[in-house]
């Protein structure tokens, strides 16, 4: 088996138990993780077979179902899922283009948060030239000599 690791958002959502449950768990070792440092604190990674394995969860697989095509020697692949009694399918086709939006709409982020982030560095610039500016302004003036008397 893979060992798959997962948030405690994520955790807590699989098993149906809540957040606090999970980390009472986590506290008392129950379960598996690893922890990651972040400039906040830590993200507590949870092995998902280890919380498979202490709340006795199982899960149903997706359906595959191959389709033959006459012209192209690739398989397409479809999903069935079952919403309010109605079935969806999807091809393998649909997925590799949510896949390249998804990729997209991900660099762009990176892009617009950079973007972002100069603004900030030169607005917090701006700001500290000013506090300095008001600074030297309240500063009242006195002469060399006037520290003598």
């Amino acid at each position: 088996m893979s060992k798959v690791s997962i948030s405690i958002q994520e955790a807590a959502k699989l098993s149906g138990k809540s957040i606090q449950t999970i980390r009472r768990a986590l506290k008392s070792k129950k379960l598996k993780f690893k922890k990651k440092k972040t400039p906040q604190g830590f993200n507590y990674l949870i092995n998902r077979e280890s919380l498979i394995e202490v709340y006795n969860l199982t899960f149903e697989t997706p359906k595959f179902e191959a389709a033959d095509t006459k012209t192209e020697s690739v398989k397409k692949v479809e999903i069935e899922t079952k919403k309010n009694e109605k079935v969806i399918k999807v091809k393998a086709e649909d997925f590799h283009a949510f896949a390249r939006t998804m990729e997209s709409m991900l660099s762009q982020h990176s892009e617009e948060r950079q973007s972002f982030l100069r603004l900030v560095n030169t607005l917090q610039e701006k700001i500290f030239v000013l506090e300095n500016q008001i600074n030297l302004l309240k500063a009242p003036e006195k002469k060399w000599y006037q520290l003598w008397k």
